[in-house]
C-alpha cells in the first residue's frame, strides 16, 4: 500500500462510485412488480430468457458499421474529457431509447417483437461506447464477458444480483492481461460472448424488461410509456457501463482499487 495525491475531480468521482455502489436496484421494474402481482406469471414469461439470449447473440458487439473510432479522440489520459464524452454517450443513447420506444409501445404486444432486440442491441453498443471513451475497447472474449457482466448489473433485480455482479466485475477486472488496458483496436463485429455469460444476462434481463414494459401493453398510453420505460432502461445501462469503465480507469491511471491506491510494482 502506497499513499498517492488524489486530485479534486478523482475525490469527486470516487464518492459517486460510492454511491452508486450504495443504490439499491432501479425503482422502476421493483415499483411495476409491486402493482402486477396478479400478473406475476405473464410478466415473468412476457419476455422469455431465449428471446434476449437470441438478440445478444445476433447483435453487432462492436457496432462496428455505426461506431466511428476516429470521433473517440479525447486525451484518455484525462477522466474529466472521458466523463465528458460519456455524457454524449447518454444523450445520444437516451434520444434513440425514447424515439424506438414511443414507435414500439404505439403497436402494444406486437411491438415488443422489434423493441425487445433492439433495447438490446442499443445497450450493448451504449456500453461499448462507454468503454471506448474512457480508452478500452479491445476486441478479446474478456471483453465481451466484461460487457455482460455490466448488463447483468443494469437488470439487477435484487440487492444480491447487484452484489454479485459487482463481484464479477472486480475479478474481471483482475484477470484482464496488461496489454487490455487503454487499447482502442480494430473494431470487428461479434457474433456471441461468453455462453455462461449470455445465458445468465438472458435471464436477468428477461425478468427486468418483462417488469418495465407490462404497461406499455396499455392501449392509447403504450407509446409514452414505451418511450419513458426504454430511456429508464437504458439511462440504468449507462450508468452501470460509467461505474465498471471508470473502476478500470482509475485502477490503470490512478491505482484506486475501490478507492485504496495500491502498489505499483
Amino acid at each position: 500500500m502506497t499513499d498517492v495525491i488524489v486530485v479534486p475531480y478523482v475525490e469527486t468521482v470516487l464518492r459517486e462510485q460510492d454511491t452508486y455502489r450504495a443504490k439499491p436496484p432501479s425503482l422502476l421494474p421493483r415499483a411495476v412488480r409491486s402493482l402486477a402481482g396478479p400478473f406475476d406469471k405473464l410478466t415473468h414469461h412476457l419476455i422469455p430468457p431465449e428471446i434476449i439470449e437470441a438478440a445478444i447473440r445476433g447483435a453487432d458487439w462492436a457496432a462496428s458499421n455505426s461506431i466511428r473510432k476516429s470521433t473517440i479522440n479525447h486525451d484518455f489520459s484525462d477522466l474529466q474529457a472521458c466523463d465528458a464524452a460519456v455524457r454524449d454517450v447518454r444523450r445520444w443513447a437516451l434520444g434513440y431509447a425514447v424515439t424506438g420506444g414511443g414507435a414500439a409501445g404505439a403497436f402494444g404486444a406486437l411491438g415488443l417483437a422489434v423493441d425487445v432486440p433492439a433495447t438490446v442491441a442499443l445497450a450493448l453498443r451504449t456500453t461499448r461506447l462507454v468503454g471506448l471513451s474512457y480508452g478500452f475497447g479491445s476486441d478479446t472474449e474478456a471483453e465481451r464477458t466484461y460487457i455482460l457482466d455490466i448488463l447483468q448489473l443494469a437488470g439487477a433485480n435484487s440487492a444480491q444480483q447487484r452484489a454479485e455482479a459487482f463481484e464479477r466485475l472486480a475479478r474481471g477486472r483482475a484477470m484482464m492481461d496488461a496489454g487490455d488496458w487503454k487499447k482502442i483496436v480494430r473494431l470487428a463485429g461479434q457474433t456471441t460472448g461468453s455462453v455462461a455469460a449470455t445465458k445468465r444476462v438472458a435471464t436477468t434481463l428477461g425478468i427486468n424488461l418483462s417488469t418495465r414494459k407490462m404497461a406499455q401493453l396499455a392501449p392509447v398510453i403504450g407509446a409514452a410509456v414505451g418511450a419513458g420505460v426504454n430511456a429508464a432502461f437504458q439511462n440504468d445501462v449507462a450508468d452501470a457501463a460509467q461505474f465498471a469503465y471508470r473502476a478500470r480507469w482509475l485502477e490503470v491511471n490512478e491505482r484506486i482499487v475501490d478507492g485504496s491506491s495500491v502498489d505499483a510494482g
